[in-house]
């Protein structure tokens, strides 16, 4: 008996997936980035929270890696998110840079996970959409986050902090709503392109 195998090389569809691992970056004594009195782990914790409000409300599951101002490791994050199955990651920051003129959003994914990069396409898609900001890419790093993540990780920086027009923009509550709105879409457009 002859048996023959197509070894053709197709990309295996991924599983949709039945929570959502959502990281506000920093927190505890890790401030993150800053601006006077303005502390991006309070920023990011807010729009996870109202991601979280979002996507509860769509009848898909969530799991926070903090619910308040308290220090989660890098190594603890990645563990929680590895802990789950059938899970994505989505880390939600502010970014600071030397140059103040720096300004825009961007979405960075992990290169071992090629649902984290439709993920991160879908993300930074509908935060552009909703915000109408400068749109810096979606780019790969190497983040520990994202690196040790076996799921579908990206994350999110909403808005450079440093540059005024954009942290006039991180402070203003309806901005932070749409931010939370775009990336509960990405998220949703993901799980119906699985």
């Amino acid at each position: 008996m002859l048996i023959i195998f197509n070894c053709s090389q197709t990309e295996a569809k991924a599983v949709p997936f039945t929570k959502v691992i959502l990281d506000a970056g920093h927190g505890g004594h890790d401030l993150g980035g800053t601006f006077g009195l303005t502390f991006e782990k309070h920023l990011a914790l807010d729009v996870v929270r109202r991601v979280d409000v979002f996507l509860r409300s769509q009848g898909i599951s969530t799991k926070l890696t903090r619910s308040n101002d308290s220090f989660i490791s890098l190594p603890r994050r990645a563990r929680i998110a590895n802990a789950e199955s059938g899970a994505i990651f989505v880390s939600i920051h502010f970014n600071h840079a030397r140059s103040r003129k720096a300004a825009g959003i961007e979405t960075f994914y992990h290169s071992k996970n090629k649902q984290s990069i439709k993920l991160a396409h879908m993300v930074q898609s509908a935060a552009l959409y909703k915000t109408r900001a400068g749109n810096r890419g979606v780019k790969k790093a190497n983040f520990l986050v994202l690196s040790k993540n076996n799921r579908p990780a990206v994350l999110l920086e909403c808005a450079f902090l440093s540059n005024s027009s954009d942290r006039y923009r991180a402070l203003d509550p309806e901005y932070r709503q749409r931010i939370a709105e775009a990336v509960a879409m990405g998220i949703l457009k993901f799980r119906q392109s699985n």
